[in-house]
């Protein structure tokens, strides 16, 4: 079966993606392929020969929320191209997004295969520490509310939170036809995006979890045993395409081929997930 034969793929944002601040509604075609949140890599997937589609859900709202909005989007993919499926790729939010939609929103029938990068499945610990102090966030997030900017998504990612939407979901997932995979990421300090490191070292440190992406432990990432692929030796942000300056460290000094070893990840990811239907 060659690549243009296979079902569409819709790619899944994680939460507050940066290719849209401020984060209001904005058309999906309002930054281009070398700004997008997925860096070129829905390019790289069309060129490949597959049908790669971007979405936009709610910006940092719950999953229920995000879920809905990702479900709108899968459905306009599918009307699009007249296919009777999609394959979803995920990053971060975005897995738990999609495992909403297909469980409790009822897509199992629409959805062949999620493959998530960095979702934490098991929640993270930089959520927690996020909202450790309750008073403060929920005045924070009160304040952003009124300006119209719900991010009470993050109370999604604390540790609390994953642990009773997997109870939530179990059996829903259980046998429901949808292939499952993961990805994780373990990132060492010097060579990550300095945005992430305060949380990386959170992560070491505060919560024992030496083997972190900057924002998820790979233990989270890996959901389940069965349906775990591999450890990626990249942060956060390098999951999807976005190289920094401080990779130089580690003797990474060329973006170009970087930037196309991710797009070459996405893309051999498409080629497996496309053996299983179409």
């Amino acid at each position: 079966m060659s690549a243009a034969d296979t079902y569409p793929i819709v790619l899944a944002c994680g939460i507050a993606r940066f290719d849209r601040v401020p984060p209001w509604r904005w058309p999906a075609t309002h930054v281009g392929e070398g700004m997008h949140y997925y860096k070129r890599i829905r390019a790289a997937l069309n060129e490949a020969g597959f049908s790669a589609h971007h979405t936009l859900v709610d910006w940092a709202g719950p999953v229920e929320k995000r879920a809905k909005d990702l479900g709108g989007e899968v459905d306009s993919v599918l009307a699009l191209t007249g296919r009777s499926k999609v394959h979803i790729i995920a990053h971060s939010m975005g897995g738990l997004d999609a495992r909403w939609l297909i469980a409790k929103l009822g897509y199992a029938a629409k959805v062949s295969s999620l493959t998530t990068i960095g979702t934490p499945h098991h929640g993270t610990q930089a959520a927690d520490w996020c909202v450790t102090n309750r008073k403060l966030s929920r005045w924070l997030i009160a304040r952003l509310l009124r300006i119209g900017l719900d991010v009470t998504g993050l109370y999604d990612l604390t540790v609390e939170a994953a642990a009773e939407r997997n109870d939530a979901l179990e059996a829903l997932e259980r046998n429901n036809g949808v292939v499952y995979r993961t990805w994780g990421g373990q990132a060492t300090f010097w060579p990550m995006f300095m945005v992430l490191k305060p949380t990386y070292l959170v992560l070491r440190y505060r919560y024992d979890e030496p083997l972190n992406d900057g924002l998820v432990p790979l233990r989270s990432a890996r959901w389940k045993h069965e349906y775990f692929q591999g450890a990626l030796p990249w942060d956060h942000l390098n999951q999807i395409g976005w190289w920094a300056p401080s990779r130089m460290s580690a003797g990474d000094f060329s973006p170009r081929r970087f930037e196309r070893d991710v797009r070459d990840f996405y893309v051999r990811i498409a080629q497996c997930v496309s053996g299983r239907g179409g």
